[in-house]
This record gives structure tokens, sequence and C-alpha cells, in this order.
């Protein structure tokens, strides 16, 4: 599939499927999914491929051609067979109870380094003053 992997190329994220692509003035909303996989239970390490339902999550990206990302993400949560337990699917690009993806935290780290001051970079990132503040306190 063609396609598919230049759009994947074009997203700069692995093992995503797109749904659908949503044109807006100001922002671009992405639907996308991740491939279904055999995981490991966090408790108890056993392998599941077992789906116990699916979440949907808005994640912000950076931005793209003029436009704010917005990534529409179809979480699975899968059941672990042996012990019970529930847990979302584990992804490269969105850390565990973020609604960023990690390259748009990168994005306003870089910025910040570059002496900027929070309420230029929230400007052009499209976030609040807040958000940037606690990005930057993350990293101290």
């Amino acid at each position: 599939m063609l396609a598919f992997n230049y759009t994947q190329e074009l997203l700069g994220l692995q093992d995503v499927e797109v749904e659908k692509v949503e044109n807006f003035e100001k922002l671009q909303r992405i639907s996308i999914k991740l491939g279904r996989k055999v995981v490991n239970c966090p408790c108890c390490k056993a392998e599941t491929t077992k789906i116990h339902d699916y979440r949907t999550q808005i994640v912000k990206d950076c931005e793209a051609f003029g436009k704010k990302v917005e990534l529409v993400l179809r979480k699975r949560r899968y059941a672990c067979v042996i012990c019970g337990k529930r847990f979302a699917e584990p992804n490269v690009f969105l850390p565990k109870y973020h609604r960023m993806t990690s390259r748009l935290i990168s994005s306003v780290i870089k910025k910040l380094s570059d002496e900027r001051s929070y309420t230029s970079v929230a400007r052009e990132t499209g976030l609040s003053v807040s958000t940037v503040i606690r990005i930057f306190d993350y990293i101290q």
C-alpha cells in the first residue's frame, strides 16, 4: 500500500493507520488508530490480544502546512486473560496521561531554549501559556 506508507512518513508516526482526514480553515483533524498486536500485561507480563474496549482521545500535534493539527486517536484497552488487569495499548508518540505528542513537547522545549518568552511560544504552538510553563517546569 504505497499511499499508506507516504501518509505514515508525512505524519512521522510508526504503526499508525489513518482513517480520516478533515480539513478546516485553521485546523487539520486526522483520525488515526494503531495496528492491532499482541501486548504484554503491565502487571503479570502475560501476552494478551483480548480487547476490553475502545476510547477516543484528542491529541495536539505540531502545526503542519500552516494549520494546527489534532490527532483523534482511537485507543484500544486490553484485558489480561490471566490477572484481569485492563490497560491501554502502548505507543511511542504519546507518553502516558499526555494530551500532546512527544514531538510537540520537543518543539516547545526547543523554542524555549532559544530564550523566547512563554507567551510567544504559546502563541506559535497554539497552546496556553500555563501549558508551556508546565512543560518548562517538567524539564527542570
